[in-house]
């Protein structure tokens, strides 16, 4: 078995010695996170894919320490339920997503750490791992993406196991060795292609991702398996793996938690459940719609094209331009565009439709739709969609958006937030859930556990 290099080293200790008491900023941006988690993955609990995944996956038990299902009348084996319930929050593609990791990491890192999590912790160590995970995960994005996300990865898949297993080895206090080997046990399960988007297996990434890492916990818990614990050096680690990136300790240290990944580039929230690339796409379209066609009396039959304008390769993660379902419905730019344009809003469940309605299919092949990456390039953090709608009698209007509603410039107020949760279960739930969690960071899992 290998030791520990400097970058691992560093990071490791990183982990080990983060301490969130004084950061309120981050504890309330975890707060918010969470009960977001909550809301996309009890939107899904319904779902008939996610029923049916329930049932099998309550055959995995153990003869003790099963753990719930979210929204399920099941319990399974940890690794079990991490993978149901990373599936099940980001089935739907209604969870959070930030900019550096270009996916989701609060579908990962939540669903590993209910796994695990017993009602004497306390939600101050359970909010800490999170942030800790989700800390490692931006960074190393930072330095992959662009290039990981245009090279056809879903980071989700690849770098959710190693945010994973750090949550893990801070909630679970391990030693210096343990945490390395932890981190190796992980991200040498590290997987996920992007041209799943607009299938099943899309969200079954993060199920992988949080049984993987949890997983690689039980391994290194109950038996007697190695892993080397140079995971970061730059001649042959993760990182150099993947991106060919090189680093210094100092690099890490500098970064780490100045101000923190949820904070900055901060996490994008949904009110639909569609991919967050489209976001300011859709909100330029409604901007257009409310103060420029329905005031001056056009409609969608009046429109002659419509142009999304992006930064090079801003689009890589819409990659239907014509799709033939809804699922893959949500990867798409001019899909969400049409129904904004079309209705003046969003019909989630079109989204589910085994195909798209016939009004779109025409549109499309009529040409009405087009992509332009004529905008300037911008740092990987930002995400910015200007639209141009061309309308029969030569009239063009256009708009960009940049910080529409949910984004981090933008966040959810807590009744859009409390909404959210209450949509997707009950009015009661909702209610029940928050005020469970309140008085957060106070206080242990014992009341929201409960709920689950």
């Amino acid at each position: 078995m290998k030791g520990m290099d400097e970058n691992t080293a560093t990071i490791v200790e990183l982990i080990r010695t983060t301490d969130i008491t004084d950061r309120p900023d981050l504890l309330n941006l975890a707060k918010v996170a969470f009960i977001d988690y909550m809301a996309s993955t009890l939107a899904a609990r319904k779902e008939p894919k996610v029923v049916a995944l329930a049932a099998q996956v309550a055959t995995r038990r153990l003869a003790t320490g099963n753990q719930k299902l979210i929204g399920q009348p099941y319990e399974t084996a940890p690794e079990y339920t991490a993978f149901f319930n990373g599936f099940c929050s980001h089935y739907l593609d209604y969870d959070d997503a930030q900019a550096n990791i270009a996916g989701h990491f609060s579908t990962v890192l939540f669903s590993v750490l209910l796994a695990v999590a017993k009602p004497t912790d306390t939600v101050l160590e359970i909010l800490t791992a999170y942030v800790v995970g989700a800390e490692l995960e931006g960074l190393l994005g930072a330095y992959l993406n662009p290039n990981h996300k245009v090279a056809g990865w879903h980071s989700t898949g690849t770098i959710g196991p190693l945010g994973g297993a750090a949550a893990l080895a801070k909630l679970a206090k391990l030693d210096a060795s343990e945490t390395a080997q932890l981190l190796s046990l992980a991200g040498t399960q590290s997987a996920g292609m992007g041209f799943e988007a607009g299938s099943d297996t899309k969200p079954l990434h993060a199920g992988l991702a949080a049984r993987n890492a949890v997983f690689a916990f039980w391994l290194l818990q109950n038996t007697k398996l190695t892993a080397n614990q140079n995971v970061f050096n730059n001649e042959t680690g993760w990182l150099n793996t993947f991106g060919q990136v090189a680093l210094t300790p100092a690099e890490w240290q500098s970064q780490w938690l100045q101000p923190g990944q949820i904070k900055e580039p901060g996490l994008w929230m949904k009110l639909h459940p569609y991919c967050s690339a489209a976001i300011c796409g859709v909100s330029a379209c409604e901007t257009i719609r409310e103060e420029q066609l329905v005031p001056q009396g056009y409609g969608w039959a009046d429109i002659k094209e419509v142009i999304f304008h992006f930064p090079p390769k801003a689009d890589t993660a819409l990659r239907y331009k014509a799709p033939q379902s809804g699922q893959e419905g949500r990867f798409s730019m001019e899909f969400v565009g049409w129904q904004m344009l079309a209705f003046g809003y969003i019909d989630d469940e079109l989204f589910k439709a085994p195909t798209v309605p016939e009004a779109f299919t025409k549109a499309i092949s009529e040409g009405r739709f087009r992509r332009s990456q004529d905008l300037p390039a911008v740092a990987k953090d930002v995400r910015i969609i200007q639209v141009t709608v061309r309308l029969q009698d030569g009239t063009e209007f256009s708009y960009t958006e940049a910080a529409p509603l949910g984004s981090p410039h933008n966040p959810f107020t807590a009744d859009l937030l409390a909404t959210k949760l209450a949509n997707a279960t009950s009015a009661e739930f909702s209610q029940t859930v928050l005020a469970a969690i309140k008085e957060w960071p106070k206080g242990t899992m014992a009341a929201v556990l409960e709920q689950l």
